[in-house]
């Protein structure tokens, strides 16, 4: 079986701000320049992008909603200013501070920074979409045990969504990951398919929560072109037939010649990408 990450992004309340298309594109800064988002048009089923970061490519226009990414500690004075000029709709928080490798933050100063400088922003942009840091399903004290340390530190913060990754191959790990954060009243299960990773948040009633599903990776690539086909296909067809499914995106839009690849070396659709588009 194919490695797989999955990433969730879990949005509270309605996302009635937010375009009901739900495919989206993880662009890879190397590419920021080099080819146009517009060839992921093809449908209209595309219309929301992000790159890590807080600045947006001249040609990110060409999707629709760009959305910020405060991926650590560093330039994040320069957030508020960031959400002012690019006008996002949601601010994805830290990734994985639980991970040496990524933003490593302890929870204490994760909760620090959100509070001087991510949760102002509500003041000034009431509806704008600030969704917590990303946590891996690492043990303890990372993943879900990172987040109950941050929320008891961030007193007074306020959140639209929860964000967990996941990284696995089946759901022998996926299960117990996901109904950790039950606690969290986020009720979680699993829909199996093809490839048993798919997650949905169950919508119930007013203020209903919600899943956006924001990375959803193929990490191991000594699959063929026609394995991934055979994943994707029935995964956006899954995905796009749930209605509790707010957003997703493929990870990711690159173009280094490897059969997950979105994109071909000169900027053009591969099968997977014309599969996505």
């Amino acid at each position: 079986m194919l490695s797989l990450i999955l990433t969730s992004l879990v949005l509270a309340t309605t996302l009635s701000g937010i375009n009901a298309a739900k495919r989206g594109l993880a662009w890879p800064s190397e590419a920021a320049t080099d080819f146009q988002p517009s060839v992921f048009n093809t449908n209209g089923q595309v219309n929301w992008i992000y790159n890590w970061g807080t600045t947006p490519a001249s040609t990110f226009n060409q999707i629709g909603n760009y959305y910020v990414m405060q991926w650590g500690s560093g330039g994040i004075t320069g957030l508020a200013a960031a959400v002012k000029a690019t006008g996002t709709q949601a601010v994805l928080g830290f990734n994985e501070p639980d991970n040496a490798g990524q933003a490593n933050l302890t929870p204490a100063a994760a909760a620090a920074l959100w509070k001087q400088y991510i949760q102002p922003l509500k003041t000034t942009y009431p509806n704008l979409k600030l969704i917590s840091p990303a946590v891996t399903n690492g043990g303890a004290p990372s993943g879900i045990a990172w987040l109950d340390s941050f929320f008891a530190s961030c007193v007074g913060c306020k959140f639209d969504g929860v964000a967990i990754h996941w990284y696995g191959g089946g759901t022998g790990d996926l299960e117990p990951f996901v109904t950790s954060a039950y606690k969290y009243n986020l009720p979680v299960y699993l829909t199996g398919t093809v490839w048993p990773l798919l997650v949905s948040l169950h919508c119930q009633g007013a203020g209903a929560i919600c899943i956006q599903l924001i990375d959803i990776n193929v990490v191991s690539r000594a699959a063929t072109e026609a394995q991934y086909e055979a994943f994707l296909t029935p995964a956006l067809a899954w995905l796009d037939g749930q209605s509790q499914v707010a957003k997703y995106a493929f990870f990711g839009a690159f173009y280094d010649g490897n059969p997950d690849d979105l994109l071909t070396s000169t900027g053009q659709l591969t099968a997977l990408g014309k599969i996505y588009a």
